[in-house]
């Protein structure tokens, strides 16, 4: 059975070599240019979108000004994945060097465990896709509702220029937006925003549930290892054990990288999750009460969901899995076992498996229960924004 790293992976690794972020990228000159040309241009985009919340919010329209500010979240997000990917790329060029080498051990290991090992890649391959289909649906209810409002427009003989996200512009810009031309120039700048969000975006948010999906491979094939440690032939149990010890120390110092990379990203999500979810269900009820639905934002809604749901799923699976490794371990027949080093080995095993194994934020651990204060901490935003702004 074969398995292919590059090509099993290849949604969110395509998009880190365009941006320029993956971490085997040779960081010189020619790749600082590179980066500059790549992503500072869309800066500009992210000053017109914070101006317009400005200027919403002097006015008093706070439903548009909550849907700037979203979509400026959208953009400080990206800094913050690109910060990390690069100034993480050490260790994240460590993680990607571990799986590739994995994905060429395959063909070593049992037909039983290359069976795991084929499920494990299956749901790393899922949640890429699954990504990627958030975000195109993200992006093409911006590009479909204008393309119907056009049409509508044309069919009540009323025909009018549609832009995909509707801004105030500087003057020389803003009184000309009406013309073909602008208007072209406009669409084109605004849907090459979108993409370079989606590039970046793919090129992130999938790398730590895919991560974590490996680490749960590696200790579901070390419970399948400890449940037959002493069923085959006894003569083998130390070399068997040993090869268990040293995958779960392989599997510690997976995640232990792990954290080291997305810590920082994971506190920063929850804590963003925890205000833009209520400002934009704010956003969008807001709208309705003025006749106005405002469809695509909802996928805001999906998104956010997602990008705080998911990590909070997969470590808790993780956490799971480690719970499993502990018991498999415990319930393995030691108790018939009469050699000494053998019980000491399992001993030292079950002492190290006891403290759970999971993803950390900066100040919590990553799981369901996490994500359950979360969500109760926006309910309450949501609440607070109602009182006052109604």
């Amino acid at each position: 059975m074969e398995f292919n790293f590059e090509k099993s992976l290849q949604i969110f690794l395509t998009p880190m070599k365009i941006i320029r972020t993956h971490p085997k990228i040779v960081k010189n000159f020619k790749w600082f240019i590179q980066y500059c040309l790549c992503h500072l241009p869309f800066m500009l985009h992210y000053i017109i979108i914070t101006y317009n919340s400005y200027l919403n919010a002097k006015n008093n329209n706070f439903s548009a000004a909550c849907k700037n500010g979203i979509i400026s979240l959208t953009f400080l997000g990206i800094w913050l994945n690109n910060i990390i990917m690069l100034w993480h790329r050490d260790a994240m060029n460590k993680l990607l060097d571990f799986m590739e080498n994995d994905y060429k051990m395959v063909a070593k290991l049992s037909k039983e465990e290359q069976e795991i090992f084929k499920r494990y890649d299956q749901k790393k391959t899922l949640v890429c896709k699954v990504w990627l289909l958030v975000y195109t649906m993200s992006f093409l209810l911006f590009c479909v509702k204008a393309i119907v409002m056009m049409i509508y427009y044309l069919l009540i003989g009323e025909p009018k220029l549609v832009h995909l996200y509707d801004l105030v512009y500087p003057d020389v810009i803003d009184r000309r937006k009406g013309e073909f031309f602008m208007f072209l120039l406009i669409t084109v700048f605004t849907f090459s925003y979108g993409i370079y969000a989606g590039l970046v975006y793919m090129s992130f948010l999938p790398c730590g549930p895919v991560l974590m999906l490996h680490a749960c491979g590696h200790l579901e094939m070390a419970k399948k290892r400890m449940e037959s440690l002493f069923v085959k032939d006894q003569e083998d149990i130390n070399e068997r054990l040993k090869e268990i010890v040293l995958i779960l120390q392989y599997t510690y110092q997976f995640v232990g990288i792990v954290n080291d990379c997305f810590k920082v990203f994971y506190e920063a999500t929850l804590k963003l999750s925890a205000v833009s979810l209520p400002v934009t269900f704010y956003a969008l009820l807001e709208g309705l009460q003025r006749g106005f639905l405002s469809l695509e934002f909802s996928s805001f809604i999906l998104s956010g969901m997602a990008l705080s749901s998911a990590p909070c799923y997969f470590s808790d699976m993780l956490m799971a899995k480690g719970e499993e490794v502990r018991l498999a371990l415990y319930s393995c027949g030691w108790e018939c076992e009469y050699n000494r080093r053998v019980r000491i080995t399992i001993l030292l095993l079950l002492t190290r498996c006891s403290r759970p194994i999971a993803v950390q934020t900066m100040f919590t651990t990553l799981c369901l229960d996490r994500l359950t204060d979360m969500f109760q901490q926006a309910y309450t935003i949501f609440n607070l924004m109602n009182a006052v702004w109604t």
